[in-house]
């Protein structure tokens, strides 16, 4: 499972060029590479931590529509739009919120991370 993470990498890096037996070898060189496990072990939590966030989020937005109508039902003000509407929308912005905030990480510091490290390894 690792490899193939480290293997997309080279991939991407287009290092395509080598040859497989230097590529397996730059993959065990960054797979041994405490920074690599460093990198791995960070993006895990953070996926975690994201992903108990939508969890928590969603599960509380169904448990309040199955357990809780007449509040969901609450209008807002005088107007017609109900709290399970705004929350609704909540849900829906923060969705897209947190897809940005992994996606900047992710295309930000753990990519910079990984280049540096195969910068490393690979000379």
């Amino acid at each position: 499972m690792r490899n193939v993470a480290i293997r997309r990498w080279l991939v991407d890096e287009e290092t395509m060029s080598i040859t497989p037996t230097l590529q397996n070898a730059i993959e065990t060189r960054v797979a041994a590479d405490p920074r690599y496990l460093a990198l791995v072990r960070d993006r895990q939590r953070f996926t975690w931590l994201l992903t108990a966030i939508t969890v928590i989020a969603y599960s509380s937005f169904i448990s309040l529509i199955a357990f809780d109508k007449p509040f969901m039902a609450q209008p807002i003000g005088d107007g017609t739009i109900g709290i399970a509407v705004v929350l609704g929308l909540a849900m829906l912005i923060g969705t897209v919120g947190i897809c940005a905030v992994y996606v900047r990480r992710a295309n930000g510091e753990f990519d910079s991370r990984i280049a540096a490290l195969l910068a490393d390894v690979a000379s």
